[in-house]
């Protein structure tokens, strides 16, 4: 398994998670992290951790992935987001699944660590609706996709010019690969909802989420929606 990992301005979190990569269960033999030109500390964190490979890229953060991804070398890509957090379990039970329902590409559910009730509820909501279509509308989030090797060497990749090139991928996989939601989890940052209020990030998902079940990925590139600018 290779994990690839796209980083802009993540020096308090991108530690956590190569550490939570590190301590797995199931041993990881290639980490990759893709730096954008972070301004902050997000280089020297990063090479704390001697078994990580640090590449230097350059936004959107599909472009990192891209990068990430042509470089990688093991059966099966894991990208991950640079501010979620692992079970320690996280990578042995995912594989598990990927490959006794012999999956091309998977999601896990999605959960906030840390966070209130109301955001909890906002992803179960999404997490039951990701499950309920897997079949229908394939989806899930760049926090974490898994995905064969040769699946996605075959593709073009994530699309640079779509903010939400994650789940365009997803999608456009699946058309020819077998796609599923697995039962492992990964916990995610609440940041934007903390920032936006609840309602506010609701909305805009849920507006999000028809675009995407039309597939007009394009109109979603109008909601303002930055990666790597937080408060």
């Amino acid at each position: 398994m290779s994990v690839v990992i796209p980083a802009l301005n993540e020096e308090r979190h991108v530690g956590s998670l190569l550490s939570d990569v590190f301590g797995q269960t199931r041993r990881v033999k290639e980490v990759i992290v893709v730096d954008a030109g972070s301004e902050d500390g997000t280089v020297g964190v990063v090479r704390r951790f001697p078994g990580a490979v640090l590449l230097a890229g350059s936004p959107p953060v599909a472009a990192g992935r891209n990068l990430g991804g042509r470089r990688a070398r093991e059966d099966v890509l894991v990208f991950l987001d640079a501010d979620v957090r692992l079970p320690g379990s996280f990578f042995e039970g995912l594989l598990e699944e990927f490959e006794s329902r012999r999956l091309d590409v998977a999601c896990p559910r999605y959960e906030p660590y840390g966070s209130t009730p109301a955001i909890r509820g906002v992803h179960a909501f999404f997490n039951l609706l990701f499950k309920s279509f897997e079949k229908l509308l394939p989806s899930g989030a760049g926090h974490c996709i898994a995905v064969r090797r040769e699946v996605f060497q075959r593709s073009s990749g994530f699309d640079p010019t779509l903010k939400f090139d994650d789940i365009e991928l997803v999608r456009r996989l699946a058309k020819n690969s077998r796609f599923g939601i697995v039962a492992e989890r990964v916990y995610v940052s609440d940041r934007r909802y903390r920032e936006h209020g609840v309602p506010k990030m609701l909305l805009r998902y849920l507006l999000m989420s028809l675009f995407f079940a039309l597939g007009k990925y394009r109109w979603a590139n109008r909601i303002e929606y930055e990666f790597g600018r937080h408060d």
